[in-house]
């Protein structure tokens, strides 16, 4: 098959889930170089929503997924770089994606632990004691809420536009988060109608990333776009506050004029990420730059 010059394929790898038993699967991403016998950081490339799958089985995929850049430039810059399709994602018997329903990423997590763990038992290079996530919406809720779970598992996490509290998001068919996670919201009076402002259903109670914002121990970078029409500010910056509550350390990134489609065009946040994990997973000092089109002087 004809490649792009310098273009390197992801490896394709079948897994066993937290529980011992259930296959899955994950795509790896080798940085340049790649040897066994060296000290690579790892990149966990995370949606974490019921509705999405997540590793690519093709080039189209492996190309133009979601965030289509930033899983093999990231394995540019040093990182093994790992998308990983654990229970709960589609495509598989709905008894696989049932264990998302009540847990949201909660089942994903467990499994994408033990699967970076068995992952590097294949590629020595794998650095375990730096493990970093990333993510956007959905994504954004799972990478912090991977910190927040699994502390002494993941070190740096880049979170935008996540869904960190379900109870913040819009209702109905569209947008409500009730159909993906836990069934119509129920209230302490057993109303489906909040009876006062500070309110949350017992369903999203203990998916509220909040709720967790004293177990913080890594380096987290939030990230909003303050237009963002799907997960509104709002919801970053309740866990902002909760972490401020809790006298934690964390980085805020705010996007003006930019809507929940800042992952895919937003140049800014991309460096900043970038940076993010070259200087707290990598060690390294970024040096300065802008990304932006290049132009041939015409």
């Amino acid at each position: 098959a004809v490649r792009p010059p310098g273009w390197h394929p992801p490896h394709r790898e079948q897994l066993l889930a937290a529980d011992g038993r259930t296959p899955i699967f994950a795509t790896v991403y080798l940085p340049p170089g790649y040897t066994a016998d060296g000290r690579y950081p790892v990149i966990d490339a995370m949606y974490g929503g019921p509705h999405v799958s997540n590793a690519p089985v093709g080039y189209l995929d492996a190309t133009a997924t979601m965030n289509p850049v930033a899983r093999a430039s990231l394995a540019q810059l040093g990182f093994v770089v790992v998308s990983i399709d654990a229970r709960g994602t589609p495509g598989r018997s709905k008894a696989f994606h049932d264990s998302s329903f009540l847990t949201a990423a909660d089942v994903q997590l467990d499994d994408h632990v033990a699967a970076i763990r068995q992952l590097a038992a294949r590629y020595p290079g794998m650095d375990l004691a730096r493990v970093g996530i990333y993510g956007h919406s959905f994504g954004g809720y799972s990478a912090a809420r991977a910190l927040l779970r699994h502390p002494s598992f993941y070190r740096v996490g880049v979170a935008s536009a996540g869904s960190h509290s379900f109870q913040g998001m819009y209702g109905g068919g569209i947008h409500g988060m009730d159909r993906l996670v836990g069934g119509q919201p129920v209230y302490a009076d057993g109303s489906a109608v909040r009876s006062d402002a500070a309110a949350v259903p017992a369903v999203f109670q203990p998916l509220d990333n909040s709720a967790l914002a004293t177990q913080l121990q890594g380096k987290l970078m939030l990230v909003y776009g303050d237009l963002d029409e799907n997960a509104m500010p709002a919801l970053t910056l309740q866990l902002a506050r909760a972490l401020n509550a809790a006298n934690k350390d964390y980085d805020l990134l705010y996007l003006a004029n930019q809507d929940h489609e800042l992952f895919r065009n937003d140049t800014y946040y991309m460096r900043r990420m970038w940076d993010y994990f070259v200087t707290h997973l990598l060690g390294a000092t970024p040096p300065a730059y802008q990304l932006g089109r290049q132009h041939d002087g015409a």
